[in-house]
C-alpha cells in the first residue's frame, strides 16, 4: 500500500483564520501518524501544516488554493504512489506562483512545468533525471522523477510526508482536525 496524499503549508497567516478558511476545527486529538483524513501541525516559525489523506482534496484545488493564499502563501503537495504521481504547487496573494507535476503515465521522464519554480528546481531534475539514466532510463523498474515535486516542496519547507522529523531534525505534532460544524469545540 503507498501514499495517496496531500498537504498545504501556509505562510504568514494565523492558525485560527486557516482552519476558518478551511472550515476545520481542532480536535487536540493527537495524530502522530496522520490517520485521522484531516490533521494539522504548526511548525518553527509560525507557518502551520494540514495534512489530508486524500491526494484530491478539495482544498488542493486550485480555487481553494488561490483563496487560502489571499493574503499569505500557500505551498501544496500531492502523493499518489500508486499510480506514481506527484505535484508540488506554490499560490502567494490568490494566485498561483508555479506548479510542478509529474505523471508516470506519461513516461518515466514526464516533467510539467508551470509559472516560474525556484533555481532549485532545475538542480533537482538534473539529479533525478540522471540517476533515472542510471537505473535503466525509460525502461527502469523505478520512477526516479517522482521524486522530483517531493523534494522541492521539502527543500522549500523542511516537511516530506515519510520523514519523522523536519529536515531540521524538530518533531511535529499534528492534531485531529474535523469539519467545523461536527461540533467539536477548537482549540487554540
Amino acid at each position: 500500500m503507498g501514499y495517496s496524499i496531500a498537504w498545504i503549508l501556509v505562510r504568514g497567516k494565523s492558525k485560527d483564520d486557516i482552519l476558518a478558511q478551511l472550515s476545520l476545527a481542532d480536535t487536540g486529538e493527537p495524530d502522530e501518524a496522520n490517520e485521522s483524513p484531516v490533521s494539522g501541525a504548526a511548525l518553527p516559525g509560525g507557518a502551520y501544516l494540514v495534512f489530508f489523506n486524500d491526494m484530491a482534496h478539495p482544498a488542493t484545488q486550485a480555487p481553494s488554493m488561490a483563496q487560502l493564499s489571499a493574503g499569505c502563501e500557500a505551498l501544496g503537495c500531492q502523493v499518489e504512489e500508486h499510480v506514481m504521481a506527484s505535484a508540488a504547487f506554490l499560490y502567494k496573494n490568490g494566485a498561483k506562483v508555479w506548479d510542478v507535476v509529474h505523471l508516470a503515465e506519461e513516461g518515466l521522464y514526464h516533467l510539467a512545468v508551470d509559472g516560474t519554480p525556484p533555481p532549485l528546481l532545475a538542480t533537482i531534475h538534473a539529479e533525478m533525471k540522471a540517476t533515472q539514466d542510471e537505473q535503466g532510463g525509460a525502461d527502469a523498474s523505478v520512477d526516479c522523477l517522482f521524486e522530483v515535486p517531493l523534494m522541492l516542496a521539502t527543500a522549500l519547507c523542511g516537511y516530506r510526508h515519510d520523514e519523522a522529523a523536519l529536515l531540521s531534525g524538530e518533531t511535529l505534532s499534528f492534531t485531529e482536525l474535523v469539519p467545523a460544524t461536527s461540533g467539536v469545540r477548537r482549540r487554540h
